[in-house]
């Protein structure tokens, strides 16, 4: 295809609230819709390595009105550019109004519309009035937020804002008539299963060339009364990354029965450009493999525009074409394992029918067959609306794609084919050959239900409806209670707009018997075939025609399949893959994936949501932060398998600098993260499931994050991240994990789209006078009674300085417990942390309630810019390091939990002092220790429980009881007899109800007979660490960042320009498009004030 200058790409983009489209068009029946091109609107396809424009009129590529259109670029945001159009269109063969046989295409139009004078442009009346396809209204937002778009989109399922308020297809759904606010899937409403699907219906509805009228109800309509419905879906899974699927299914809306179609595609690339500054249209080649049902366009030398390489493969797949029912044939070669004989050359001899000789008569209304013999009066055929005559005795031959059994054993053109040169050297190439086919006199291969199978027969041909699993209904949603839901059958979708159950007709691939690509003609100068030339269109895709015999130059392809029947009311599909490869062998690798996958219904593991994320620059560093919304994320096969996170971090938009991972085949086909997280759950290592050799690292065991810094990055530098989710595949149902899309489209006027998982930032220095935030007087709360007892600290990390509110004030609450333990046969509870709740005190709002993530090394929720963490035991435990004797010559001591009780104990959270002093100073409670009680007596010491307080600390008498081993004097002592044997008196500390809950006692193990028991005038202080309790209240106040107007004044020496521009270029500098010369410049201005004006001079001192 020809090179048509340069060309900026601007991407437009777009709110998340579907609005009404086109006022009156909302509940317009399909009845009463047509194709209009005013309606014409564009898309963008950006959800894998593939980014294309399309327009819902049939076209994938650019039209030249549009000086933003890419075409058609692989990788995304490499700049490389293939296709510049690829076209669909649909011929068939009819009689006219004044009986005249003739071949009417109805086609999209090209990188031009409404001028039939431009090869490129489909048919148009005198006015530029398209007689092509056109859209039909009602199948997008016709008025889109501004702040999405500037003009109306196709309809995406990833912005919701191109959506219709109602589906005019969809107002046959008694349930839900018209899904309003929800997308119009392949797979049913509001399923997404795709990282990208497209919608749009096109009809031929004025296609006025010719004096034929398709519809005897409406005299309006014209061209062949073709309504084609249009879906594009991109996967971003490694293995179907460089494919665009796209789906077409063409329904007949006239009332004539059309017995002779075929379905075609211009292809018209430029393999070698780039978007900017290219060229290098002038080596393509072509060429095309029949049992892939495959064609795809070459670059000869491997040199692109500018000297890049390698240069890659573009292929165009049949993945699933038109079938047909009617010829005999096992025109997809599906049911080659089932019985019937197979096609050879040997049929095509002429063969001599004499009276009496066996002959099979078509119906070809019904295309019911019968079994009989030559008459002698010879046979007449009804066919096409004219009667055939054969007579007895006459030599019969087979007359290739005239749809009609000329030599009478009941099989339909079975020698398509074709023959290139004369002679020896001559080139024959046969399409069916090898393929079953039904013997309609022996009646073998009659029991094959893979030969002439249909997609509206209401029969699961290939039996693989499951009732358990497929028994949801018309709509294809499980739990709507529409039509057909849990009746115990396939419910069919046929005649209607709705799918129809999963593995039934219009939801079941196998059910077709595709005819594939049947004509694959290569071709310069491109303009050999108009695409308003009906006939030569028609002609250029005959059935057979395999004209590739190595061919280069300025190189467009056509290629066909056809030819099959439609019908009044029938439908029709065939699928499309775009598919691109570094090399040939990649390319055919990559339509065996592509094959699979249709083949499979599109049936992938689904990958998890996609976190959003958000980038915060700083200083040498790059904050960010996303949310959990993946880890709720529910598989359809494996269910629940969420694992991790990977962080990808590059210069590049297409994260083409990061470490490539590449398969055993050597393409790449991951790039090595710069940080990963994953689930703290014994999943680490190496997936068991290989793809394609490659084993992907499930992590190692980080346990899950949701903020991350980066502090390696420059200043001044744009960089790309994307935070993707992953799952962890299964390995007994052999599923690899998956992983999410990691989407980013930019244009070449700079023009940015992202997927809310990806971001685009620049770190830089700080203007002067800049004062960072800040959380300031983190405080634990104490009142004069002693409340607020926690040891532990509340630590805080600004993460995203822009969302903190200035003097907002915050407090924390925690949710406390009792924890039963039970040891040696005593009951112990003993206090513990349950959840703790954060609140905005001015605001009044709670921010996260009773959260239990309380372990410092565990991720909290950032809210409202700053994310707490937790230091401290999560129970009462002794602190060693700050406990101890006023002295150190008294006895050590043991201090733990008390055990020696039949009731439940409970230690309270508080510091513990013990003074000692004279008999009477204190007087222990009555306490009954297991069964005996032990008396209330004066004794020496008395205990306190200690508090902080807002002074300082404070000091609460304590209850206890004491129990008296050595003597009975009420003095605490210890003994040792001459026997060895120690004596230690115990301190039972009480709450307030006499519950027990510490002892304290001189220790025995540690006795020391140089050491003394307490003195009077001696004390000892037990200091605990204590959870966060109920009691316990944090607060502190938020100051955001601001500039300090006289620091900023002395700051204005710091002010400087980078990179020196008469010295060197810098890294962040764009990349240039140009194959030679300096490039574009970029300079930065750092440590400027925040508001200030520049003003630059030359050397002359002029501004």
């Amino acid at each position: 295809m020809r090179y048509n200058g340069v060309f900026i790409i601007l991407g437009l983009f777009v709110s998340l609230v579907p609005q009404l489209s086109a006022p009156g068009l909302a509940q317009t029946p399909m009845d009463q819709l047509h194709g209009d091109q005013n309606y014409s609107y564009s898309g963008l396809h950006s959800g894998n390595q593939i980014r294309a424009n399309f327009y819902n009129d049939g076209l994938v590529g650019r039209r030249y009105v549009n000086t933003t259109d890419i075409g058609g670029e692989w990788p995304i945001n490499s700049g490389h550019r293939y296709i510049n159009q690829q076209i669909v269109f649909v011929g068939a063969e009819v009689k006219d109004e004044n009986g005249e046989i003739k071949h009417i295409v109805s086609e999209g139009n090209g990188c031009t519309a409404g001028n039939s004078n431009n090869a490129d442009s489909g048919d148009s009346g005198p006015n530029g009035e398209w007689y092509s396809f056109a859209p039909l209204p009602g199948f997008a937002n016709d008025s889109p937020p501004p702040d999405k778009s500037d003009k109306p989109r196709i309809a995406m399922s990833h912005w919701p804002w191109s959506w219709p308020a109602t589906w005019p297809d969809k107002f046959e759904d008694k349930v839900d008539p018209g899904w309003p606010g929800s997308w119009n899937g392949y797979f049913g409403k509001n399923v997404l299963n795709a990282d990208q699907e497209s919608y749009y219906v096109m009809d031929d509805y004025n296609n006025r060339e010719f004096a034929f009228y398709p519809d005897s109800t409406n005299l309006n309509r014209r061209g062949l009364g073709l309504r084609v419905t249009v879906r594009g879906f991109q996967w971003s899974n490694v293995l179907v990354e460089d494919i665009l699927f796209l789906l077409y299914d063409v329904k007949n809306i006239g009332t004539t029965d059309h017995d002779k179609m075929n379905f075609g595609i211009m292809s018209g690339p430029i393999i070698g450009d780039r978007i900017v500054n290219g060229g290098d249209g002038g080596d393509d080649g072509g060429e095309y493999n029949l049992a892939e049902a495959l064609g795809y366009h070459l670059d000869q030398d491997n040199i692109g525009a500018g000297g890049w390489s390698p240069v890659g493969f573009l292929g165009l797949a049949f993945l699933e074409s038109p079938g047909n029912p009617y010829d005999g044939i096992d025109n997809d070669g599906d049911g080659s394992q089932g019985p019937g004989p197979v096609i050879d050359e040997s049929m095509f001899q002429a063969r001599k029918v004499n009276v009496g000789d066996p002959i099979v008569l078509i119906n070809y209304t019904t295309f019911e067959r019968t079994v009989t013999t030559m008459p002698e009066q010879g046979v007449d055929i009804a066919f096409q609306k004219r009667v055939v005559h054969i007579p007895a005795g006459q030599e019969l031959s087979e007359v290739e794609n005239n749809l009609f059994d000329d030599n009478l054993n009941g099989i339909i053109d079975e020698n398509n084919g074709s023959q290139f040169g004369e002679g020896a050297s001559a080139i024959k190439r046969f399409l069916y050959v090898g393929h079953k086919y039904i013997n309609y006199f022996t009646g073998e291969g009659k029991d094959n239900p893979l030969i002439d199978e249909k997609r509206d027969d209401g029969i699961d041909n290939d039996h693989n409806w499951n009732p358990l699993t497929d028994d949801v209904g018309l709509d294809g949603v499980l739990g709507t209670g529409d039509p057909g839901e849990n009746d115990g059958k396939p419910s069919s979708g046929r005649g209607t707009d709705l799918p129809g159950e999963p593995h039934i007709d219009k939801t079941d691939i196998h059910e077709s018997d595709m005819i594939g690509l049947t004509a694959f003609n290569i071709y310069t100068p491109w303009t050999l075939y108009p695409l308003s030339d009906d006939e030569n269109l028609w002609n250029g895709i005959k059935p057979g025609f395999l004209n590739a015999f190595g061919q280069f130059g300025d190189t467009d392809i056509l290629l066909g399949s056809g030819y099959f029947p439609l019908k009044a009311k029938q439908i029709e599909r065939f699928s499309v893959g775009v598919i691109f490869g570094l090399d040939k062998e990649e390319l055919f690798r990559n339509k065996y994936y592509a094959q699979k996958t249709y083949d499979e219904n599109y049936n992938f593991a689904k990958a998890p949501y996609l976190p959003t994320l958000t980038a915060i620059p700083g200083d040498k560093k790059v904050t960010l932060i996303w949310d959990d919304i993946a880890e709720k994320s529910w598989d359809p096969i494996t269910g629940y398998d969420f694992e991790g996170y990977r962080i990808y971090r590059s210069t590049d938009p297409g994260f083409y600098d990061m470490t490539p991972i590449t398969d055993q085949f050597g393409s790449v086909s991951y790039r090595k993260p710069v940080a990963q997280f994953d689930l703290k759950n014994g999943i680490k290592g190496s997936a068991p499931v290989p793809v394609r050799g490659i084993h992907f690292w499930l992590g190692d065991d980080t346990g899950l994050r949701h903020f991350w810094v980066d502090t390696t990055v420059q200043n001044g530098q744009v960089y790309y991240y994307a935070v993707t989710s992953y799952d962890r595949g299964s390995d007994s149902l052999g599923i690899a994990p998956t992983e999410c899309s990691k989407y980013i489209s930019i244009a070449s006027d700079g023009t940015v789209e992202m997927g809310k998982n990806v971001a685009r930032v620049r770190p830089e220095a700080p203007s002067a006078g800049y004062v960072p935030s800040q959380l300031d007087s983190l405080r634990l709360l104490v009142r004069p009674e002693g409340l607020g007892t926690a040891t532990g600290k509340v630590a805080f990390t600004i993460v995203d300085p822009n969302s903190l509110k200035e003097g907002h004030k915050y407090r924390v609450f925690f949710e406390d417990t009792l924890l039963n333990k039970t040891i040696s046969n005593a009951t112990q509870l003993t206090w513990m942390t349950k959840s703790f709740t954060l609140v905005d005190v001015t605001s009044g709002d709670t921010l996260l309630r009773r959260c239990v993530q309380l372990g410092h090394g565990e991720d909290q929720p950032v809210t409202d810019g700053f994310q707490l963490k937790f230091y401290g035991d999560s129970v009462l435990v002794v602190d060693p390091a700050n406990s101890g004797w006023n002295r150190p010559e008294i006895q050590p001591y043991s201090f733990a939990p008390y055990r020696s009780s039949k009731e439940p104990t409970i230690p309270e959270a508080a510091d513990y002092l013990i003074e000692f002093g004279e008999v009477g100073m204190d007087t222990s409670e009555t306490y009954v220790r297991l069964s005996k009680e032990l008396p209330a007596i004066p004794v020496n010491f008395k205990v306190y429980k200690v508090y902080p307080s807002d002074t300082g600390e404070v000091k609460v008498e304590s209850k206890f009881a004491f129990r008296e081993v050595d003597g009975t004097d009420g003095v605490f002592s210890s003994s040792r007899s001459k026997t060895g044997a120690i004596k230690v008196d115990e301190i039972i500390i009480l709450n307030d109800e006499k519950v027990a809950g510490f002892q304290f006692s001189l220790d025995k193990a540690g006795y020391d007979t140089l050491k003394t028991d307490p003195q009077p005038g001696d004390w000892v202080m037990i200091r605990l660490r204590k959870p966060f309790m109920r009691h316990d209240i944090f607060e502190f106040v938020a100051k955001k960042a601001k500039i300090d107007e006289a620091l900023a004044k002395a700051q204005l020496d710091r002010i400087k320009v980078v990179p020196n521009p008469y010295i060197v270029a810098n890294s962040w500098e764009p990349q240039n498009p140009y194959s030679s010369g300096r490039g574009p410049r970029e300079l930065h201005f750092i440590h400027l004030p925040a508001k200030c004006t520049i003003r630059i001079f030359n050397l002359r001192g002029y501004l």
